[in-house]
């Protein structure tokens, strides 16, 4: 896949920038926006037509003005980590012994060293095929190695190694009550920091529960281990044994947005700021995302990355930006279509119960919920093939009007109604 030349890009930026984000009158989508907007003002919404001449406003109400985004924080999290590392990247958790291990008669004594690469879907083979579609690293591929090289007993202590991460294990600025919806982050995490082959309770130490896996997924394979599971360091020259890398980005930004999993953007960010900056923080993160879409002309000042799943108070982003950059999406084939794809089409994950008709295959969006907040931004074609973008961020408002009102908008686009507004 080739990038559009970049002069086209700044053409793009130029034209998204200056169409003016003024009230369209005289079609059902402004009149159906406008509808809502009078009992729920606190809104933010824009809907832009990709005309081959620059983009034209279908309808819009405060476009620029800063709102709670929800999980639609997640497509500017997406953007970021496919713009930083790029959708064919992919994590790897690596198994190393020290230089002065020793291996005689099938047993090595020395120690075994687990070194997270911050993967959040490195899982059990049970866990994988249940909750992650059989895509997930599997533990066997780091276990599997030690049998062919002879391997058939370990005595030393497996070290589990989550250094690539800071340690703070909750999303920023996050109220305490947001451990529901997350599970401990780390640099080394197996099943999602579930404690078990199931979500059911969490891993209170996510490092130790890799270590203790790796261990039983040892012994599956034929290869005993006696010593302690603790944390600790990778040496620099250590000897390495196997490493289990991880689904693309690609594939790991579908899986995220489809369920709107909260743990994978948090650690994405976190990946961010480790691999791009080399400092995995969610600080680092979201600072390189933010830089990066600014850069382009997506973000402003007025937009704050807090988190990178939209769970915090604290994010802001403008409908306008929000629809800029699911423009630049539709025209930047290095990362672009990559973040398309990774929306749920309507029946489908977070919109599984939305867009069950016409519009079914003509959407592709991400939903937002958190208390006081409904959200909604994405991709429509219409029947002529006319294709929006579009961002609705209710905020403060009842939320069954908000959903219905944004359903509307979407049906609307889809059938073509604003096709000649």
């Amino acid at each position: 896949m080739t990038a559009r030349p970049f002069s086209l890009l700044l053409a793009l930026a130029a034209a998204i920038l200056a169409a003016a984000p003024a009230e369209a009158t005289g079609n059902q989508v402004a009149n159906t926006l406008k509808g809502y907007v009078e009992q729920s003002p606190q809104t933010g919404a824009l809907v832009w037509r990709l005309d081959a001449a620059g983009p034209t406003v279908v309808a819009s109400h405060q476009p620029e003005s800063a709102r709670l985004p929800a999980s639609t924080m997640k497509l500017v999290t997406t953007a970021g980590a496919l713009t930083a590392l790029g959708p064919n990247f992919r994590f790897s958790t690596r198994l190393y012994t020290s230089t002065g291990a020793k291996l005689q008669r099938g047993l090595l004594q020395g120690p075994l060293y687990l070194q997270g690469g911050g993967d959040p879907v490195l899982a059990t083979r049970a866990y994988a095929k249940r909750y992650l579609g059989g895509r997930g690293a599997n533990l066997r591929r780091l276990a599997k190695p030690l049998k062919r090289r002879g391997i058939r007993r370990v005595r030393g202590p497996i070290v589990a190694d989550e250094r690539i991460f800071d340690t703070k294990r909750l999303g920023r600025q996050w109220l305490s009550r947001y451990t529901l919806y997350s599970q401990p982050l780390s640099g080394l995490t197996t099943n999602q920091s579930f404690a078990g082959d199931t979500q059911g309770p969490y891993a209170s130490r996510p490092a130790i529960a890799a270590g203790s896996r790796l261990k039983a997924t040892m012994r599956g394979v034929g290869v005993a281990h006696s010593g302690s599971v603790r944390i600790g360091r990778t040496p620099k020259r250590g000897r390495l044994l196997a490493t289990a890398q991880s689904p693309s980005l690609r594939t790991i930004s579908r899986m995220m947005n489809t369920t709107s999993d909260n743990h994978m953007a948090e650690t994405l960010v976190k990946g961010v700021g480790a691999y791009a900056v080399g400092k995995g923080t969610s600080a680092a993160g979201s600072k390189r995302i933010a830089v990066a879409l600014r850069e382009r002309g997506i973000l402003t000042t007025g937009d704050r990355l807090a988190d990178g799943s939209g769970l915090s108070r604290a994010n802001r982003l403008s409908a306008a930006s929000l629809v800029r950059l699911m423009a630049f999406a539709d025209q930047d084939t290095t990362w672009g279509p990559t973040l398309i794809r990774s929306l749920p089409r309507g029946g489908e994950g977070t919109l599984r119960r939305r867009f069950l008709g016409s519009a079914r295959k003509r959407v592709r969006a991400k939903t937002g919920y958190i208390s006081g907040v409904s959200t909604l931004a994405g991709r429509v074609v219409s029947r002529r093939g006319k294709v929006y973008v579009f961002a609705l961020l209710m905020n403060g408002g009842e939320l069954t009007a908000a959903r219905t009102t944004q359903d509307r908008i979407v049906a609307l686009l889809a059938s073509g109604a604003a096709d000649a507004a």
